[in-house]
Order: structure tokens, then sequence, then C-alpha cells
């Protein structure tokens, strides 16, 4: 699963193709709609809404990640629910959200080192 995610997180980030794999990924967005509310000064940008709307499915496949392979962290950031994701990506620098979102990737490596890795070339 973490190879997935990470080739997930990679593929978005560089905007490349994944190859099929035998796991799936399911977003579950919970019925929650990707807009901008009508007194939000950014509502208009159309950017920004996919901008955010792609960091909070992502932040949401790395707490899963961090929940199944039991990483144990905690707080905001690693809630599974796009809502409160998307809604801080709102009013984020560019530059915060990709903080943001390297800083839950290396954690969830540091993570995933100490699980061990497995070596198709062993």
């Amino acid at each position: 699963m973490r190879n997935v995610v990470l080739g997930l997180m990679a593929a978005v980030l560089l905007g490349t193709v994944v190859p099929a794999a035998a796991q799936t990924l399911r977003f579950d967005d919970r019925g929650f709609t990707f807009r901008f509310g009508k007194d939000d000064r950014r509502g208009d940008v159309e950017g920004k809404r996919a901008s955010c709307e792609l960091y909070a499915r992502i932040s949401a496949v790395q707490a899963d990640s961090n929940i199944r392979n039991r990483c144990g962290f905690r707080g905001p950031q690693w809630g599974t629910d796009v809502g409160p994701h998307f809604m801080w990506c709102r009013w984020a620098s560019r530059s915060d959200i990709a903080r943001e979102q390297q800083f839950r990737a290396q954690r969830l490596q540091d993570c995933f080192n100490r699980l061990g890795d497995f070596d198709d070339r062993r």
C-alpha cells in the first residue's frame, strides 16, 4: 500500500501517469463539495479551487496511510476527512501547502523506514 500511496503522490505532484497496480485506492469524499463559499474572496479563482481539491485528496490519502501502517501521527493535519484540508488550503500560500505535503510525506517515509523495506532484487 505504501508504494501505491507514494507513487500516487509522486504522480500527482509531477503530473505523470501511474501504472495500474493490483491494489486500488478509493477516495471517500463523504459527499464533500470542493467549492468556495459565497463570502470567500478567492471564490472566483478556479486554479486555487482545483489546487486545494488536489491538496485535500492527497492529504486524506496520506492520513489513511498513517492509519493503515499504524504510524501513530496525530493532529488536524492527519485527519482523513477532505473537508478540513480543503478549507485550510483556501487561505494558505502555495509555499505553505507544499511544505505541509512534504512534512506529511517525510513523516510517512520515516514510518515506512522503521517498518522495513521490501527489495525485489533480493
